[in-house]
């Protein structure tokens, strides 16, 4: 009862956006990520995604391109993670209509427990975005977030199957006096676990613009494989003198 709850809720609280929207599009996302274990509890992930969106009375297009490296360490019996990522963006801007090139920092720390088949988890990041000065003028730049995001996940019972749920509210610290939330983030989604090694993650993506003129709205189904593993380094074995022979 509690998971058709939550469902409902997620379903309930898309379609009231909507009603208030003023842009809208549809999405799709495509992405891969390979995590590898460094040492115990110290993690290097790199990651890529595609982005495509179709916006109201337009064609399909294509919206952005991301590749990233990122690096967290997990201790406290695993409860808490601190990690840093960049971001490479190549991001099309609606504005001006031109492809530009941004970089993105972040730093986050998460905190998560598990009860049983539940895991709740809290997470929150700071990110800064730097936009070329060589394509235009910017009143800000870079532009700092923080955004904080709470997630429950419930592993299905006698299966490879793990669902989630995700809000998320992005925080703007760019603007002295008028930092407010002004935008957020929800996700529902399906993991399939293949193996300690494979996994695939289906989801539904809804991004909200709140207190903002001409608010926009896009809802996008998305993709995403992961492989996670040990980093290995082979060693070739150096024959003796007497071993040659």
């Amino acid at each position: 009862m509690s998971k058709k709850l939550i469902i409902v809720l997620c379903v309930i609280l898309c379609v009231c956006r909507v009603a208030k929207a003023q842009t809208y599009a549809m999405g799709c996302i495509g992405g891969a990520e390979c995590e590898l274990k460094i040492l115990k509890g110290w993690h290097v992930s790199l990651e890529g995604e595609l982005r495509f969106v179709l916006y109201e009375k337009d064609s399909p297009q294509f919206d952005r391109a991301k590749v990233g490296i990122s690096t967290d360490y997990m201790f406290l019996k695993k409860w808490v993670k601190v990690g840093a990522a960049y971001n490479y963006l190549n991001y099309y801007n609606q504005e001006d209509h031109f492809y530009e090139n941004r970089h993105r920092v972040k730093g986050f720390v998460t905190v998560s427990q598990k009860f049983g088949a539940w895991k709740p988890s809290y997470r929150l990041l700071v990110q800064s975005t730097f936009r070329d000065e060589r394509r235009g003028d910017y009143r800000f730049n870079p532009k700092t977030y923080m955004r904080n995001r709470f997630m429950v996940s419930w592993a299905v019972p006698r299966s490879d199957v793990k669902l989630y749920v995700s809000e998320e509210f992005w925080w703007r610290l760019y603007k002295p006096g008028d930092n407010i939330i002004d935008q957020l983030r929800s996700v529902i989604g399906v993991q399939y676990i293949f193996n300690k090694r494979h996994s695939m993650d289906v989801f539904f993506r809804a991004d909200n613009e709140i207190q903002v003129k001409n608010p926009e709205n896009v809802f996008s189904m998305g993709i995403t494989y992961s492989f996670s593993g040990p980093l290995k380094f082979k060693h070739k074995k150096v024959e003796s003198q007497e071993d040659s022979f």
